[in-house]
């Protein structure tokens, strides 16, 4: 190499260590700083899910990019680093690093192989970030199961429930049979899937005592009718669900169907018989135009079996099988049932019509399985009585670029569901909750008390102050990891209950609201959202001056990189064959928002480019 020419490979490193070792970018805790030169960046802790990707790498220049600026412009800028590492994504990692089911093992144990698994990845991460040359504060690192961090998740459990934001139901849930817990709205996600319409025809019970329909409009229609169907034709995409069954609906304005309500329909192979109700919730424009609602299929059939006061017949269990009500099909996979009960249905000439279709279906974003719904006793935030309050706190930020508010407005407008905190997971933060052996009654952890584990940790109280009974179940669901790291402005700033003043403080108050909150557009319904809401209800303002939202990094054909495809391109190759400041070039060329293709040749410009100015 020519003398003087300029080599990355031995500058970079030299300088990256330099920063580390020196704390060059550490935030004075122990000076005093005046609030007025303060920039603080509340920075998402990546999932540990696995290794970092092309995205990871995009999002942390583009925050360094503003953190250097804000140091050069004369402010005190605190750039803190974590890692999330509490959740199903963990979960799910260390079952696929080293080959094993949490079911198999004692909950502790499970909880030890993933606090190894993680720790290798965040290693992984750090060395990542660091070869990266990202000024980020080393000396404040969390993790999202640390016990630092679960004081602070238990302690806005205790305050929301304080506040009466939350509370336990048993009513139907969003449920994942693939990983066997409840999960919330916000972690489901529409896939196109190919599938079966399957028409099957029903026979109609008439009422031999009137001998014909209840009601008199139903009667009138009736009357006009050369003569009443013995069947009717219902299309449906599940018929596994048919044990499941416990009404027939028809849209009041389907004068062809009208003589059928108030009657009783057979369900075919199960011989139970169910009322046919009308409900202008009926999509007259699907199938047949006659729905059976089964308990339960999707939302609708949620709606109806509560407006209905219908009976609930459970079919399939937490694990994905057929259960008991199924009958012969008791035990079979929901898939495997399904082919057996289309089989059946052929052969006792119930199957009218099997037409192919496509056709979206709720799944799972961690895992990909469709979702099922199932009447569940689980923890919830409310949200819904507020939504009108979200989009205005949401409107009090600076939003960059202002586009993506749009993407916020529409998720909150479209929310079904308050927010479902419980999971039925081995590894997580757990709930601060006892309950009454006897009553029920739920004793709640003290906040000095925090962190607890029901599961090891007697509750605060020698007798149920309902009942006095002196016996105690522990709840032994964990939070939601979203539950967690939505709180992320409030652990960075050092939220804590004081105890003899009474109330809730911040170690660093001059942090609080944070300047920016960078993040990319994929979790403004996970994160984002999650933090408004629930630094809303503790703090009473928004945590964030200005949200600035990256898009994705996309493969050169503008396609998604995924590993099925083989298109990803992983970071450690990028850091390995080119320079710091190359990747730097290649992720300032896009505008703050958008999706854009991952080009080489970028690189290579970015490559030239310090070399020459070098």
């Amino acid at each position: 190499m020519p003398s003087g020419e300029y080599d990355p490979d031995a500058v970079e490193p030299r300088w990256q260590r330099r920063w580390v070792d020196e704390e060059t970018y550490a935030y004075p805790d122990d000076d005093p700083v005046d609030p007025n030169t303060v920039f603080s960046i509340d920075t998402p802790p990546p999932t540990v899910s696995g290794s970092l990707h092309m995205g990871h790498l995009y999002g942390f220049t583009l925050q360094d990019f503003v953190a250097r600026f804000e140091r050069m412009n004369g402010g005190t800028t605190f750039f803190p680093f974590g890692y999330d590492d509490n959740g199903i994504a963990s979960e799910r990692l260390t079952e696929d690093e080293i080959d094993i089911r949490h079911q198999d093992f004692e909950r502790r144990e499970f909880q030890a192989k993933c606090r190894e698994v993680c720790a290798d990845y965040e290693e992984q991460f750090t060395e990542n970030v660091q070869a990266l040359g990202v000024s980020v504060d080393w000396d404040h690192t969390y993790q999202t199961i640390e016990p630092r961090v679960q004081r602070v998740s238990q302690l806005s459990f205790v305050d929301l429930y304080d506040q009466g934001r939350e509370y336990r139901e048993k009513a139907p849930a969003i449920w994942c049979p693939e990983c066997e817990t409840a999960i919330s709205q916000v972690e489901t996600e529409d896939d196109e899937q190919d599938s079966h319409f399957h028409d099957i025809a029903f026979p109609v019970v008439r009422d031999e005592a009137t001998g014909a329909n209840g009601g008199d409009a139903a009667a009138e229609a009736a009357d006009t009718a050369d003569e009443a169907a013995e069947t009717f034709t219902i299309s449906t995409t599940r018929p596994e669900l048919l044990p499941a069954c416990v009404a027939v609906f028809v849209h009041p304005d389907d004068e062809e169907n009208q003589q059928l309500v108030g009657e009783s329909a057979e369900v075919p192979l199960f011989g139970h018989e169910v009322p046919i109700i009308a409900d202008e919730r009926v999509d007259m424009e699907t199938g047949s135009g006659i729905v059976m609602c089964c308990t339960f299929g999707d939302q609708n059939d949620i709606e109806w079996y509560q407006v209905h006061d219908l009976d609930l017949r459970v079919a399939i269990d937490e694990s994905g099988h057929m259960t008991a009500v199924a009958e012969e099909y008791e035990g079979l996979h929901s898939g495997e049932a399904r082919e057996a009960i289309v089989a059946d249905l052929d052969e006792a000439g119930a199957l009218e019509e099997r037409r192919a279709i496509t056709h979206t279906v709720n799944v799972h974003e961690r895992c990909g399985t469709s979702v099922e719904f199932l009447v569940t006793e689980q923890w919830y935030i409310q949200m819904l009585d507020k939504t009108d309050e979200y989009l205005d706190i949401g409107r009090e930020m600076e939003w960059s670029p202002e586009k993506m508010f749009t993407r916020y407005e529409h998720w909150v407008e479209g929310l079904q569901w308050d927010w479902l905190i419980s999971r039925q997971r081995s590894s997580g933060i757990p709930f601060p909750v006892w309950y009454c052996a006897e009553c029920d009654e739920e004793i709640v952890a003290e906040k000095t008390d925090l962190p607890v584990d029901p599961l090891s940790d007697d509750p605060p109280v020698d007798a149920c102050p309902a009942c006095g009974h002196d016996e105690f179940v522990p709840e032994d669901d964990v939070l939601d990891t979203w539950a967690t790291s939505s709180l992320t402005p409030l652990i960075n700033a050092g939220w804590d209950w004081d105890a003899e003043a009474e109330e809730f403080t911040m170690e660093h108050p001059e942090l609080y609201r944070f300047d920016l909150r960078p993040q990319g557009h994929d979790i403004i319904s996970f994160w984002l959202f999650h933090t408004l809401v629930k630094c809303y209800e503790h703090t009473d303002e928004v945590p964030f001056e200005e949200t600035m939202i990256n898009g994705h990094v996309l493969d050169e054909n503008r396609e998604k990189m995924s590993k099925s495809v083989g298109n990803v391109v992983e970071p450690e190759a990028v850091l390995e064959e080119f320079p710091d400041d190359a990747t730097r070039y290649w992720a300032a060329g896009t505008a703050v928002g958008d999706d854009f293709p991952f080009k080489e040749k970028d690189l290579r410009a970015g490559e030239k480019l310090i070399r020459k100015l070098w």
